[in-house]
């Protein structure tokens, strides 16, 4: 983190939007409210891409009191909204959910929840679907997410990573709909443009949009498609030893 964090934010969020505007793409950014700053809020939005909530602060979640949980989704709404972004959807740090975080999301009117859900009963699933909260359906919608993120790029190589991702692309249905988990702080680094780059160009080249979430709620894509989402938690290396 602190070698990704020597690249200023504002340099790394401009590799990301280039490559997308090249492709046309839109990109989802889940944002830690607490970190948040006006400027940061401005360019994603003028740029054409999308903020979603990731909490107030950076903590997991799972096993919460309701009423905290509560306070701190509604907190990052507020303070998101303050800043002029219209925020639909969610995503939990650390992916962390329980039945009282899907409680909040229902009481708050979220349209989306973007989790990621690695486990083996949701892989299957390649559109957006409800879940049961309180025995009954859930007022948002969850999004398939695919189970390898970018986080693998520290680890192996970026052809095999970016192998693995093609493959599960190539492999959607007529019907289908994939989510990606793409970090900013790391796919905005210029080891890893390239990456980003050919990723988009075999999304776009074989004929899907890369829409955001709230543009797969509203229906304003057609499938099979690609949404690119990506959390942001730190603006700098402070930021990152708070959190921890």
């Amino acid at each position: 983190m602190y070698n990704y964090h020597r690249t200023p934010f504002e340099i790394i969020l401009q590799n990301i939007f280039n490559i997308l505007e090249k492709y046309e793409a839109k990109f989802t950014f889940s944002i830690v409210a607490s970190i948040a700053k006006q400027d940061l809020i401005e360019n994603i939005m003028k740029s054409g891409h999308e903020i979603a909530s990731h909490s107030l602060y950076h903590v997991k979640h799972k096993g919460l009191p309701f009423e905290t949980q509560l306070h701190y989704i509604s907190k990052s709404l507020e303070l998101l909204s303050n800043y002029g972004a219209n925020v639909k959807g969610f995503r939990a740090p650390y992916n962390s959910y329980d039945a009282n975080t899907f409680r909040c999301l229902n009481k708050l009117n979220f349209t989306y929840d973007a989790g990621v859900r690695r486990e083996e009963s949701y892989r299957k699933i390649l559109q957006p679907f409800h879940l049961i909260v309180d025995d009954g359906e859930s007022r948002f919608v969850s999004f398939p997410v695919f189970n390898i993120s970018d986080e693998s790029l520290d680890e192996l190589p970026q052809q095999i990573v970016l192998e693995k991702f093609l493959e599960h692309i190539n492999n959607l249905p007529e019907n289908g709909l994939s989510v990606l988990q793409l970090h900013p702080i790391r796919i905005g680094q210029k080891k890893y443009l390239s990456f980003l780059d050919k990723l988009v160009s075999h999304i776009t080249t074989i004929g899907y949009e890369v829409p955001t979430l709230t543009e797969v709620v509203n229906k304003k894509c057609t499938m099979p498609a690609i949404c690119l989402t990506g959390d942001i938690d730190c603006l700098s290396f402070n930021d990152y030893l708070k959190r921890i």
